[in-house]
């Protein structure tokens, strides 16, 4: 087994290893060269993968011509906003790693050659598989790093890294029509339906009171993720929120009601939807309103020594 620099030629094996390894991931279905090639324009040379990285690079594990595993790192860029978050140019990005079950040297190469190339160049702190820094086609907006790939997370907490934000997933899948639940205060409801690629169109539902949107749930096209025929007959609700000063009247549950009501009419089969680790409000929530949880995702962090 060799660690090995990103190479074109090396493409179709790493996208078959890919789409073997991501098998049974919820909401994450195989992809083609051209997106994945798409998603690697930094190793590859040219434009920055991602906003928020520089100085790229992609390793692959491989035995003779079979890829056992792949991990693609940079450097953060400056925070714009001065804000404290995952961007920040004190540290390294692992966009993403993945290696195949059994392979758990592959694995550890491939995590200390990104490891090596972070503290090389004097990063004092290495993240990975964030939602920010995620590839487009993989799952849906918000997912780290799912449970479902346990072997990686177990490499990375092996080797001292800490969750620091996480996920959780729920899915509604085959749904039944939807009738929605009286909404108490008086309110109007406006639909947009953007074209984002897919078969079937997002939603964008609104709540307006006297012409002021107080509340809004945004729905997205799995078309908008995947070119995949099973992606087709999958929404994600990006976003669900209701200002603070008409929470607790039922608003929240009549706009998504109303939004499962309106994607079932156009086509649609099954609903997902998300929420932050710690928002147990509305874990309770979506459990209690036919959801119900499918995966468990995590963003991993350590500290480096210094050397």
């Amino acid at each position: 087994m060799e660690i090995l620099s990103y190479d074109p030629a090396m493409l179709p094996g790493i996208v078959a290893s890919y789409n073997r390894v991501i098998r049974g991931v919820p909401h994450c279905f195989p992809v083609c060269e051209a997106e994945f090639e798409a998603a690697l324009t930094g190793p590859a040379g040219g434009r920055p993968s991602h906003d928020w990285l520089h100085s790229e690079t992609a390793f692959v594990a491989r035995e003779g011509t079979s890829v056992l595993g792949f991990a693609h790192v940079g450097l953060g860029h400056e925070d714009r906003d001065g804000a404290e978050n995952d961007r920040g140019s004190d540290r390294g990005i692992i966009r993403f790693l993945w290696y195949e079950r059994g392979q758990r040297a592959a694995g550890q190469a491939l995590l200390d050659a990104a490891s090596g190339y972070v503290r090389e160049r004097g990063m004092k702190r290495v993240e990975a598989c964030s939602d920010f820094f995620r590839y487009p086609f993989h799952c849906f907006p918000a997912v780290s790093l799912s449970d479902r790939l346990d072997h990686v997370r177990a490499l990375l907490q092996f080797n001292g890294y800490e969750p620091f934000k996480g996920e959780v997933f729920f899915d509604w899948p085959d749904y039944p029509p939807i009738v929605p639940e009286d909404r108490g205060t008086p309110v109007e409801i406006s639909l947009d339906w953007p074209d984002n690629g897919g078969l079937r169109p997002s939603l964008v539902a609104r709540a307006l009171r006297d012409g002021k949107v107080i509340g809004e749930c945004v729905c997205l096209s799995g078309g908008e993720f995947s070119r995949q025929e099973a992606a087709q007959d999958w929404f994600f609700v990006k976003w669900l929120g209701i200002n603070d000063e008409y929470q607790g009247r039922g608003l929240g549950r009549h706009l998504l009601q109303r939004a499962l009501a309106e994607m079932r009419a156009v086509g649609y089969r099954h609903a997902a939807i998300s929420t932050d680790w710690k928002n147990h409000r509305a874990f309770v929530f979506y459990s209690n309103h036919g959801f119900r949880i499918v995966d468990w995702t995590y963003a991993w962090a350590r500290d480096l020594p210094a050397s």
